[in-house]
């Protein structure tokens, strides 16, 4: 079994690509992103062109409640095996030990 991939900004762009790809490739998909018609819209395309199970998690990482729920279905979701975090955010130590607060940059 390949497993599960949670891509972050799924929904257009590189990260609608990469959750493409993985699909084409055997994974099950976590997409997460803002927009949800989105999400849903490629969540029906992939699951109908590929057959894997793609579940859509509505979340805007820049509120620090929805972006809780992302790491706690990274940390709680045994079939996760590979992340794709293609929302813009970066750091600059490994991320699995990321201080996600440091990250958090205010807007201006």
């Amino acid at each position: 079994m390949i497993g599960t991939a949670l891509v972050t900004g799924a929904s257009t762009g590189i990260g609608a690509l990469y959750a493409d790809r993985l699909a084409k490739r055997g994974y099950d998909l976590i997409l997460v992103a803002r927009n949800e018609a989105r999400l849903r819209s490629l969540s029906a395309r992939l699951t109908s062109a590929t057959g894997r199970s793609v579940k859509v998690l509505r979340t805007d990482l820049n509120n620090k409640a929805e972006r809780a729920q992302v790491e706690a279905t990274l940390r709680d979701e045994p079939s996760i095996t590979m992340l794709v975090n293609n929302a813009g955010i970066g750091s600059v130590a490994p991320l699995l030990k990321a201080d996600v607060d440091k990250m958090d940059v205010p807007r201006r």
